[in-house]
């Protein structure tokens, strides 16, 4: 019996272990912010948003030239952005920056998305 109760608890602590390496983090993402409702402009790439948003509306997160920004965009924007993400494609965005729930989380919500030349 002992050695069964051993052997029990050690599978236990190695499925901890590989429980919390597998836990999904969020990417180490520079965001830097602008005055809210100050416009976007620029061209980059996007990748799907991996992790859990500070607010519900942001679903990519933007390459550009400065820094790394986080999206949020209404449903034919998003048809576009994703299409981009897949295909590693760079898109011109604009939009306004926007301020979600917790005063570290702003994002910009993207009034056009259109692949770049």
């Amino acid at each position: 019996m002992r050695k069964s109760s051993s052997n029990l608890l050690t599978a236990a602590a190695i499925l901890t272990v590989t429980a919390g390496c597998a836990q999904v983090k969020k990417p180490a993402a520079e965001v830097r912010a602008a005055a809210v409702g100050s416009r976007f402009d620029q061209i980059g790439r996007v990748s799907l948003y991996a992790g859990e948003p500070c607010t519900p509306q942001i679903m990519f997160d933007f390459y550009g030239t400065r820094s790394t920004v986080w999206l949020a965009a209404p449903r034919h924007e998003t048809d576009i952005l994703t299409g981009a993400a897949n295909k590693s494609q760079r898109v011109h965005i604009l939009g306004k920056w926007r301020r979600g729930g917790p005063s570290n989380c702003s994002y910009v919500q993207v009034t056009s998305a259109e692949l770049a030349r």
